[in-house]
């Protein structure tokens, strides 16, 4: 007969995807414990939150080695710069999935209207495609 403790402690030794809902007993977890076998999703507690950090800290490098650098680089600053904000908001558990989306759809909007006739200065273009690309990654990961 299962004791009633016995239940608890198995239920509370599981781990379950929040991106696909398939669940594990952590004994069965494996190498890679909080990897989901179902769908790859990390499901580390705090993954998100260390994604952003660990990016934010290779935008930062980047961003003062391009300064530092100049000429050229400059493009590259820029580029890197406008993501340190997001990054950071979303290191510190402050991303909001859904605004996220709404400015990503916003910025690919003007990103087409740009291609349209190509009025826009290389600084602009750089920063433009920043922001897409981080929201892109952050979105992402946030699955």
């Amino acid at each position: 007969m299962i004791k009633f403790t016995e239940i608890l402690n198995e239920s509370s030794e599981k781990i379950k995807c929040e991106h696909c809902g398939w669940s594990w007993k952590r004994s069965e977890g494996g190498k890679d414990l909080y990897i989901c076998h179902k769908c790859g999703h990390d499901c580390h507690p705090k993954s998100f939150d260390n994604f952003a950090e660990t990016r934010l800290k290779g935008a930062t490098k980047i961003t003062k080695q391009a300064k530092e650098k100049g000429g050229h680089a400059m493009l590259t600053y820029h580029h890197f710069n406008v993501k340190l904000p997001y990054y950071n908001k979303a290191s510190e558990g402050k991303f909001d999935v859904v605004d996220a989306k709404k400015e990503f759809k916003k910025l690919l909007d003007e990103l087409c209207k740009v291609t349209e006739n190509v009025n826009i200065q290389q600084v602009e273009f750089q920063k433009l495609v920043g922001k897409i690309e981080v929201l892109g990654e952050l979105i992402i990961k946030h699955k």
